[in-house]
């Protein structure tokens, strides 16, 4: 039905009246700006719980994915049975202290491989807890092994290494060496010393022995490498031995090695009274007073024989161990070397006379080493395989047999007197390079602990980095889309036109 002229104007005229007589709402003058300060406030609201779940998040992570308890651990701990590679972003020592160690680990795969390029890591070391946990140690030089330039104390606290430890690699960046406690987390850097390779800690980890290495000459692709007879071409000859005590920070010379070869991995020993020192300088085998500076020569070792390594002394001090090589000497390949059987006997450590036969079974391997005795009369040692291929097989290996870019696999072994070997840790889904293993925990035997898979959490700080950056980032362009659709002028919508 449509309506007339009057009809409407009758119509606007009573709801005039009607709007006349009706009481005005009142409205604040402020009313948009309180209407404004309302909505920003929801924004902000809304923005501030979004980050306080995602910076939480990382948090709630970590306490669900501690490890377990594992039930009858031993409260001393233990060397664990197992090992595995760690995760890439494993927390580092420094930012989760593990407490003292059982091993560390080097060698290759997501958590122990090291990268050389520039603003990366060089080298990744696990600290394996004697609980079984993991954390890293990560360092800017590049191709470091444990037990040779990265080494554990004997009471599993401290670790020495180049200064370097967590940083990345910067071009002309040089260093000394840190000690890092992994009960703290702190790291202690020297700076001023007289020599800076570490070759063997004191019995009780409150000094190291260090090495002043002489500049090597050039290496021709195709020479001997080291240990296999042309030792001096490389620089393993000559330099001195310093004792550095960490409590006071001073070095004092404890003998001139003169030009005689020098085997930094194995020729040096403390006996367990940490007064003498075993040191083999070239065939001799030398015994030092740390406390004088005064040596003698103990015995002449025979042509192939070597100071088996840093716990050459037996847990007693009793005797000392010596390795013999059977197999290729010099000018070896790679698939020579791993054809060599080592043997094991011993001499008196007071007369240098040999001992009797323990007995023991003979040792293959590139190169070994022995990290200590048990009370029993038990050897364990580190033993290593070198990668080898027919291609690289034609010529003499340019790499000494123990080092980063030779070995393929190095293992822990218990060789026991009268017979019988025992391999001590397996490697599930790792490659192992080299072991360095607490020294009171050999002596104990405390082998076999704990060994549960290392977890995602905690993770180094760059992980989190990684995950909020891009969540905090979000966050931030969507508060800036609402700002600016809210600024943005909208079009008027037109009102309809009465009839």
């Amino acid at each position: 039905m449509t309506r007339t002229g009057s009809e409407q104007s009758k119509l606007q005229l009573m709801l005039a009246a009607e709007a006349d007589r009706m009481t005005p709402a009142r409205v604040p003058e402020d009313l948009w700006r309180r209407g404004r300060r309302r909505y920003r406030r929801r924004v902000a609201g809304t923005v501030a719980a979004v980050l306080a779940v995602a910076l939480a998040l990382p948090g709630l992570l970590v306490l669900a994915a501690e490890p377990p308890p594992v039930v009858g651990a031993s409260t001393e701990g233990a060397v664990p049975g197992r090992v595995y590679d760690p995760w890439p972003w494993q927390a580092p020592v420094a930012q989760s202290p593990p407490g003292p160690a059982a091993i560390l680990l080097s060698g290759s795969g997501n958590g122990l491989g090291g990268v050389d390029l520039p603003g990366a890591y060089g080298s990744k070391i696990a600290a394996v807890g004697r609980d079984g946990s993991y954390r890293m140690l990560r360092y800017a030089d590049t191709y470091l092994q444990v037990g040779q330039r990265v080494r554990l104390s004997p009471d599993g606290r401290y670790v020495v290494g180049p200064d370097s430890v967590e940083d990345l690699i910067v071009p002309g960046r040089a260093g000394r060496l840190s000690v890092v406690d992994l009960v703290t987390g702190h790291s202690r850097r020297f700076k001023e010393l007289p020599a800076d390779v570490p070759v063997a800690w004191q019995p009780d980890s409150a000094a190291l022995l260090l090495w002043s290495q002489p500049e090597a000459s050039l290496v021709n692709y195709g020479e001997t490498p080291p240990f296999d007879g042309n030792e001096a071409t490389y620089g393993y000859a000559g330099g001195s031995l310093w004792l550095l005590d960490l409590a006071t920070g001073e070095s004092r010379k404890v003998l001139d090695l003169g030009a005689a070869v020098f085997d930094p991995i194995n020729s040096v020993a403390f006996a367990p009274d940490g007064r003498h020192l075993a040191v083999q300088v070239d065939r001799a085998l030398v015994l030092v007073n740390t406390a004088d500076g005064g040596s003698r020569t103990l015995a002449t070792l025979g042509a192939g024989q070597r100071l088996a390594g840093t716990g050459a002394f037996t847990a007693d001090g009793s005797r000392l161990a010596v390795l013999g090589l059977d197999g290729c000497a010099v000018a070896c390949t790679n698939a020579a070397r791993n054809q060599r059987q080592w043997r094991l006997t011993t001499l008196d450590a007071a007369t240098g006379q040999a001992g009797p036969d323990g007995g023991f079974d003979p040792v293959p391997g590139a190169a070994v080493r022995v990290a200590g005795w048990q009370r029993d009369g038990t050897a364990v040692l580190v033993t290593y395989q070198d990668e080898h291929h027919p291609y690289y097989d034609r010529e003499p290996s340019i790499e000494a047999p123990a080092a980063y870019r030779a070995v393929s696999a190095a293992k822990l072994l218990a060789v026991r007197p009268g017979g019988g070997t025992t391999q001590l840790i397996r490697q599930e889904g790792v490659w192992v390079w080299d072991i360095d293993v607490a020294h009171d925990l050999v002596v104990d035997g405390r082998f076999g602990g704990p060994s549960p898979e290392p977890t995602a959490f905690p993770a180094a700080w760059w992980l989190y980095c990684l995950v909020l950056t891009p969540t905090v980032g979000l966050l931030l362009l969507v508060v800036l889309v609402v700002r600016w659709r809210r600024r943005a002028p909208r079009r008027a919508v037109p009102l309809p036109t009465p009839n």
